[in-house]
C-alpha cells in the first residue's frame, strides 16, 4: 500500500467541538459503540493541531520522560483490553509511542469531562479516522485528504482512579510507515530553548531557512529533529503577532512611545483616518508629513531637499519649506532617456552622448543655454514634450544651476546614495510595519555599530601623505579617513591641472585652469575658471566642488600651489567631516537596549551562559558529565512541577501597556509608490530570497506595490525624498560609512569636546 500523506487537515479538537485544520473538508466521526454524542465534549488540543494533548518533551509534570525521536528501541506493547493508566496524558503518550512504532498519527476523537474538567472517558484513534464531507466549489479540483474512516482507535474509562482500556481495534485501512512516522503532527514539537534560539534569529533579521538548517547541522540531521521547518516558520509567525499585536499600525506607534521614553528628544507624530494611518501620496498629505517634521526640528527647515519629478511634493516643499532649495533626482531624469528617446535613429549615434555633455560639462547657466538650444536644433527636438518640460524646469535638476548651494556631494535619491542602504538586509518591499518595528531597531543598532568601527579605524588608523604638501597634512591630521582619501584625490589631480593667471584686478586675480580627467572612453579635458582673493586668501572655482560636496577641488589647490599657500584657511576645513567630533545620534537608545521588561529572557541568557561554562568543564570526563546530566535531570523534575501555566492572556497584557492607548489604529492602505518600478530597482539578497520563496509556494502574490518607509536625519541642512518621501538628509558632521549618516528624528548637533 501507498504510505499515508501528511497533509493540513488533521481534526483539531477543543472542549467546544470538532475543529478543521487547513482543509476545507468536514469530518464525520463515528460514535464509539456504548458511548453517547450527547454531552460529549472533547478535551482541549493546546497547540497540536491533531487534538492531542501532548507534554512538552521533557516537561512532564507527571514525571514521564519521553524517548529521543528514533530512539524507540524497547519497543512499546500492543494496546489491549484491561490496560490502566494514572492520567490523561500518560495514555496519550503511550498511544503515540506506539503509533509511532506502528507508523500512524493519532488524535482525540472524543471525551466527556467533568465540570472540575477530570476525564470521564476518552476516544483515542488513527489520524486518518473519520470521513471527509467536501465543500469545495470546483469538483475539478478536488483538495487532497488524509480521511480514509479508519477504525483504528482505543477507548479509556474512569474507574477507581484510573482510565481503564475497553475496547481495542488495532486495525487500519491504509498503509503504515514508521519511518515516516515523525512527519506526523502529534510527534512533532519545538521545545522552549529552540523557540527562545528562532526568536533570537527572527529579532536579528536571520532568515528562516538559515535558523532552521543551524538547528539541522546541531542535532545531526533531519530526522533528528522533533519538528519541520514548517512548524519552525508558524511559531515564528504566531510570536510576532503576540510580540507585536494584532495591527501593524499600533506596533508602530507603541515603538515611538517606547522610543519617546527611552530618548528624550525623540519626536513621532501619526494622523488617522476613518481607513487608519494616512497612506495617499497627493499634496495634503505631505503638507501634513513636512509640518511635522518641521515641529519635530523646532522650526529649523532644511536648506536643500532632493525628491523624484512628483508634483504633489513639489507643491508641499513649496508651502512648507519656501525658502529650501529643491532639486530633481538627477539619476531619476537621465534613466528615461531610452524610454523618451531611444526611438531616435540618432539616438546611439551622437544624440545621447550630446544631452549628457549638455548638462554635465556646461560651467555656466549661458553656455548651458547655448548647448542646450544646439541639441535641440541638431537632431530636430524642438515639438519633444518631455524635453520641453524638462527645459521649464531646469533650475530642478540641471548641476550648473545647483552649484551655490551645499548637497554634501548628493544629486540623486538613488540607492548608493540615498538611504535604502540603512536598511539593506533589514526590511525589503515585503516588511510589514510589525516587521519594520522589529528591524528599524537592529538596522539603527547596526549603523550606529558602524560609525563606532569607522571612528575607531580614523582614530588608530593614518593615511599616509602622496606629497610633500602642507595643505595635505593638515587635512590628514584633522579629516577622517574616507574623506581624507577624497581630498588626497584631488590632491592627485593637481598634476593633471595647469592654471594660467588671465588677469588681476586689485586683488582678485582670474585664473584659467586647464584640466584633464581620465574617463570611460579616455582622456577627457575642460578648461575653467577660477579666482583667487589675496587679502582674505581664498578661492572660488567655477566647478562649485566645494559649493557641492565640501571637497576642495584640484584647481583651487593649484592655485594654492602656484601662489605657495602655506596655511589653509579654516573655511576650507568642514566640520562635518573632522574625526575629532563626537556624534550625538551614536547615543540614540534603541527600544530593546536592556532586558529590563523580560527579566525571563535576561535570567534566561545568565542561565545559558553558566551552563555553557559548566558543560565545557565536565565534557573533559566521562564521569564528570554523567554526574552533570544526573544531576541537570533531578534539577529539571522539581522545576518542572513548579513552572506555572502560560497564558495567551499575559502577552496582550503586555502589549497594551506598552502602547498606553485604547485608541484603534488600523493599518494604512497599500498604494503604489511613485518614482522607480518596484521590478525596476536593485534588491538587496533578502528580499531576492524571499522572491523566490513566494513564487515557490504559489500561495502569495503582491498584489501592490510595496509600502514604503521613511528615513529621518538632522534636517539643518539637506533632505533626500525617494518615490514617496523616504529619505531626509542632513549635514551631519563627519559619517564614515557614507557621505550620509541615518538617524531618527532625534538627531542632534554634535557635541563639542
Amino acid at each position: 500500500m501507498d504510505p499515508p500523506n501528511v497533509r493540513d487537515d488533521e481534526v483539531v479538537i477543543d472542549n467546544h467541538g470538532v475543529m478543521l485544520g487547513n482543509d476545507d473538508d468536514d469530518v464525520v466521526l463515528e460514535p464509539t459503540v456504548g458511548n453517547n454524542d450527547d454531552g460529549v465534549s472533547e478535551p482541549m488540543s493546546g497547540n497540536d493541531d491533531d487534538g492531542v494533548s501532548e507534554p512538552t518533551p521533557g516537561n512532564d509534570d507527571d514525571g514521564v520522560s519521553e524517548p529521543t525521536p528514533g530512539n524507540d528501541d524497547d519497543g512499546v506493547s500492543e494496546p489491549t483490553p484491561g490496560m490502566f493508566f494514572k492520567t490523561e496524558k500518560e495514555l496519550i503518550y503511550y498511544y503515540k509511542q506506539y503509533g509511532r512504532q506502528a507508523g500512524f498519527g493519532i488524535m482525540t476523537q472524543r471525551s466527556k469531562r467533568e465540570d472540575d474538567g477530570s476525564v470521564r472517558y476518552v476516544t483515542l484513534g488513527c489520524a486518518r479516522g473519520g470521513k471527509a464531507r467536501k465543500r469545495i466549489t470546483n469538483i475539478s479540483k478536488p483538495r487532497p485528504t488524509t480521511k480514509t474512516d479508519c477504525k483504528a482507535r482505543i477507548n479509556a474509562v474512569l474507574a477507581d482512579g484510573v482510565l481503564r482500556i475497553t475496547t481495542v481495534c488495532n486495525a487500519h485501512n491504509h498503509g503504515l510507515s514508521p519511518q515516516k512516522a515523525r512527519f506526523f503532527r502529534c510527534n512533532r514539537a519545538i521545545d522552549d530553548s529552540v523557540k527562545r534560539q528562532l526568536d533570537i534569529n527572527d529579532k536579528a533579521g536571520i532568515g528562516m531557512a538559515k535558523s532552521f538548517n543551524a538547528l539541522v547541522v546541531e542535532a545531526g540531521g533531519f530526522e533528528k529533529l522533533p519538528f519541520i521547518e514548517k512548524d519552525a516558520r508558524n511559531y515564528i509567525d504566531k510570536a510576532r503577532h503576540l510580540r507585536l499585536g494584532k495591527g501593524g499600525a499600533d506596533a508602530l506607534r507603541g515603538y515611538f512611545e517606547r522610543m519617546q521614553y527611552k530618548n528624550d528628544g525623540f519626536y513621532s507624530s501619526m494622523d488617522l483616518d476613518d481607513d487608519g494611518l494616512i497612506s495617499s501620496e497627493n499634496t495634503e498629505t505631505f503638507v501634513w508629513l513636512f509640518d511635522t517634521w518641521l515641529k519635530c526640528m523646532d522650526g529649523r527647515a532644511p536648506k536643500a531637499i532632493i525628491t523624484d519629478q512628483d508634483r504633489a511634493m513639489k507643491n508641499a516643499i513649496a508651502i512648507v519649506f519656501p525658502n529650501t532649495r529643491h532639486r530633481y533626482c538627477l539619476w531619476h531624469i537621465m534613466r528615461k532617456l531610452p524610454e523618451k528617446l531611444g526611438s531616435h535613429t540618432e539616438f546611439k549615434y551622437g544624440l545621447k552622448s550630446a544631452l549628457q555633455r549638455c548638462v554635465y560639462d556646461s560651467q555656466t547657466s549661458d553656455e548651458f543655454e547655448k548647448s542646450w538650444e544646439v541639441f535641440i536644433n541638431t537632431y530636430n527636438l524642438k515639438e519633444n514634450a518631455w524635453l520641453q518640460s524638462l527645459y521649464s524646469e531646469r533650475m530642478y535638476w540641471v548641476p550648473v544651476y545647483l552649484k551655490n548651494t551645499f548637497w554634501a556631494g548628493m544629486s540623486t535619491t538613488q540607492r548608493s546614495e540615498s538611504m535604502n542602504a540603512f536598511f539593506d538586509g533589514y526590511v525589503h518591499s515585503g516588511t510589514t510595519l510589525k516587521e519594520f518595528v522589529d528591524q528599524f531597531d537592529n538596522a539603527l543598532r547596526k549603523k550606529v555599530e558602524n560609525e563606532m568601527a569607522a571612528d575607531f579605524h580614523s582614530f588608530n588608523c593614518t593615511v599616509p601623505c602622496i606629497t610633500h604638501l602642507p595643505v595635505e597634512k593638515k587635512f590628514q591630521a584633522v579629516y577622517t579617513n574616507s574623506k581624507f582619501k577624497e581630498v588626497q584625490s584631488e590632491v592627485m589631480g593637481i598634476i593633471y591641472s595647469h592654471c594660467v593667471v588671465i588677469k588681476t584686478e586689485g586683488a582678485i586675480t582670474t585664473y584659467q585652469v586647464n584640466d584633464q580627467r581620465v574617463v570611460e572612453d579616455g582622456i577627457k579635458k575642460s578648461t575653467l575658471q577660477a579666482y583667487f582673493n589675496e587679502d582674505e586668501c581664498e578661492a572660488k572655482c567655477m566647478c562649485g566642488l566645494f559649493e557641492m560636496r565640501g571637497i576642495i577641488c584640484r584647481h583651487i589647490l593649484s592655485i594654492f600651489a602656484a601662489r605657495d599657500v602655506q596655511v589653509l584657511p579654516e573655511k576650507y576645513i568642514m566640520e562635518r567631516w573632522r574625526k575629532d567630533i563626537k556624534r550625538r545620534y551614536a547615543l540614540i537608545r534603541s527600544s530593546y537596549d536592556d532586558l529590563s521588561g523580560k527579566p525571563a529572557a535576561s535570567r534566561y541568557s545568565g542561565l545559558i551562559k553558566l551552563c555553557f561554562q559548566v558543560a565545557t568543564n565536565a565534557c573533559e570526563s566521562e564521569d564528570n558529565s554523567l554526574d552533570m546530566t544526573q544531576k541537570l535531570k533531578a534539577m529539571n523534575e522539581i522545576y518542572t512541577k513548579l513552572k506555572p501555566q502560560a497564558t495567551v492572556a499575559s502577552t496582550h497584557a503586555s502589549i497594551d501597556a506598552e502602547t498606553g492607548s485604547s485608541k484603534k489604529v488600523l493599518s494604512p492602505r497599500v498604494v503604489r509608490g511613485k518614482g522607480r518600478p518596484p521590478s525596476k530597482r536593485r534588491q538587496p539578497t533578502i528580499e531576492k530570497l524571499q522572491t523566490k520563496n513566494k513564487k515557490a509556494s504559489g500561495k502569495r502574490q503582491r498584489k501592490n506595490a510595496p509600502l514604503r518607509t521613511e528615513d529621518v536625519l538632522n534636517p539643518t541642512e539637506s533632505v533626500i525624498l525617494h518615490d514617496t518621501p523616504e529619505a531626509i538628509v542632513s549635514q551631519l558632521p563627519g559619517t564614515q560609512q557614507s557621505v550620509i549618516s541615518q538617524a531618527n528624528f532625534a538627531c542632534p548637533d554634535p557635541l563639542d569636546d
